[in-house]
């Protein structure tokens, strides 16, 4: 087995500089700067092949490949002594860590259905989406970033939509990233993007999609490796200057807990996956929102345990928090999480089709159906103001959620994530 690791850049070099720079100018700024350039060479002269640029040898695996806009490389290797060279190469500029694996929350399946029912769409009059699409508020030109099991590109609630996707492999690298129309194994991804961005489920149905396949179907497992490669191709979006305004959100339902991998790879897994989420939302200014878990009271997930996430819980459509949701406290950042709830219980989306080509549908439940809510909300709030992005719209978020009085304050954060109009 070849040793693999990931180096991720401590801090950006730019990040202070860019604290009070706009969006558009600091992102251009950081895109023209991107570079991992001189650990690329030193890496070079220990015999690592830089990867896509050059054709590996049959009999050798030594390798590396460069993410820069995430300011990340990843290295692998079948000797230990190269290795232990390449960590000492770039220490200590960059934190190295290991490629642990990552898992979806198990969604809890419901009733299945043939066509969309008559009832649909069925967000409450409180969630403020019909009001924002009576106002025109549809999520036009804000990204909405998904990584999850894929998306069915033709079914009937997102064949409307020219979807970008990326196929990101087990064994990843990002020349093996296939470019094509989207495609989903599991239905997860399709239900997830749907909630977010679907032609009548959706919240947000004109915001734009990129989605990354990046989970297995049959165990919901990823890796780090793989998260990262699909959010370097996310960020590329921002080299395209019609780009570099537009509020993104990246949706997030995979992640880690304590107990799911070992304990020095959890605290490995906790640096690498901290400096993922400092990219996001102080270099680029990226909003992540991210599913609490499925495990109940005291049992949520990184990273929504994580300082720049938007971390989301559930609730029913009687604003009642299910057993499932996870809350408690967060070892990071001695805040209580999550931060907002969404509708999350028996949630009507889109699922797959069959051989006929007939679109299916099934309600779902979990924290993983609440966080795409959240993230459309968030879409529309973007959608009408361009100025809210990364931390600001976190915050607006939150100040505009709909408090829950009856439910547990340590369940329910800020209360339910809706949309409403300001007044004045």
């Amino acid at each position: 087995m070849p040793y693999k690791f990931i180096a991720f850049r401590r801090l950006h070099p730019l990040t202070a500089a860019l604290a009070e720079t706009p969006a558009e100018e600091a992102r251009a700024q950081v895109i023209e700067s991107a570079t991992v350039a001189p650990q690329a060479e030193r890496l070079e002269r220990l015999g690592l092949h830089a990867m896509p640029t050059t054709v590996l040898p049959a009999t050798d695996d030594s390798r590396f490949a460069m993410h820069d806009l995430m300011g990340a490389l990843v290295v692998q290797t079948p000797d230990l002594r190269q290795a232990l060279k390449a960590y000492e190469v770039l220490d200590p500029e960059y934190t190295v860590v290991p490629n642990v694996e990552l898992t979806l929350p198990t969604p809890i399946a419901g009733e299945s259905y043939q066509r969309l029912p008559r009832s649909a769409p069925e967000w409450p009059e409180v969630s403020g989406v019909a009001l924002a699409h009576s106002l025109g508020i549809t999520g036009k030109d804000v990204h909405i970033g998904v990584l999850d099991t894929g998306l069915d590109a033709d079914h009937r609630e997102l064949r409307h939509k020219i979807t970008d996707f990326r196929y990101v492999p087990l064994n990843s690298d990002a020349t093996a990233m296939r470019d094509c129309r989207g495609f989903d194994v599991d239905g997860h991804g399709t239900h997830v993007c749907d909630i977010a961005a679907g032609r009548i489920n959706g919240v947000a149905p004109d915001a734009e999609l990129m989605v990354a396949g990046v989970l297995e179907s049959e165990t919901l497992k990823t890796s780090l490796e793989r998260v990262v490669v699909a959010l370097n191709w996310m960020l590329a979006q921002f080299k395209e200057t019609e780009n570099l305004h537009k509020p993104m959100i990246v949706n997030m339902s995979l992640g880690f807990t304590r107990e799911s991998i070992d304990r020095t790879d959890f605290a490995n897994a906790v640096r690498g996956f901290q400096l993922v989420l400092q990219t996001l939302s102080t270099v680029y200014n990226v909003l992540p929102v991210v599913a609490a878990g499925n495990d109940g009271v005291s049992n949520v997930r990184a990273p929504a345990l994580f300082d720049n996430t938007l971390s989301v819980g559930a609730v029913d459509f009687d604003l009642q928090v299910p057993p499932f949701s996870s809350s408690g406290r967060s070892v990071f950042t001695n805040q209580q999480e999550p931060d907002l709830v969404g509708y999350g219980v028996d949630i009507l989306g889109a699922f797959e089709r069959n051989r006929y080509g007939r679109s299916l549908y099934r309600r779902m439940s979990g924290t993983s159906m609440a966080t795409p809510y959240v993230s459309g909300i968030a879409a529309l709030y973007a959608s009408q103001n361009p100025r809210l992005q990364g931390h600001a719209l976190w915050q607006h978020l939150k100040n505009m959620a709909l408090p829950l009085d009856d439910a547990p304050p340590d369940r329910v954060g800020s209360g339910l994530a809706r949309f409403v109009m300001e007044e004045g």
